[in-house]
């Protein structure tokens, strides 16, 4: 009987790694593109930073960078240490959701998927250590 077990266990196991490259060649989203971030009223949004008082960058949870843009200027958004996101019980934060920053709701006008932010200031650290 536990022939049997280990023999059907080794090919469920077989059959889910057969799986993966399927999953890792689906294709990713290019920069730019509209975009949505499951799960951002939980644990969907792992980063942010604020470039100005008019938009952002999001990282989210597997890493992917987003890009969004507010209708109007955000008080407070460039200096936030922390923000909230209200995805109107969807769950799923797109253009349509808002920001939350100091008790004041800010209309997204866009959400992007991006480059990671710091990646060019690592880019231009690496080289100048090269010189």
């Amino acid at each position: 009987m536990k022939t049997i077990f280990h023999a059907a266990g080794a090919g469920v196991i077989a059959a889910l790694l057969s799986t993966v490259p399927a999953i890792a060649a689906t294709p990713q989203a290019k920069i730019g593109e509209e975009a949505r971030i499951p799960f951002a009223d939980t644990t969907g949004i792992r980063n942010f930073r604020a470039e100005n008082d008019h938009a952002l960058y999001i990282e989210g949870q597997t890493g992917r960078w987003y890009y969004a843009e507010t209708m109007g200027p955000c008080t407070g958004l460039n200096f936030a240490n922390k923000i909230g996101f209200i995805t109107k019980g969807t769950g799923t934060l797109d253009k349509f959701g808002q920001i939350l920053v100091d008790g004041r709701t800010c209309q997204l006008k866009s959400l992007v998927t991006a480059e990671d932010p710091g990646k060019a200031a690592k880019a231009e650290k690496a080289d100048s250590k090269e010189d």
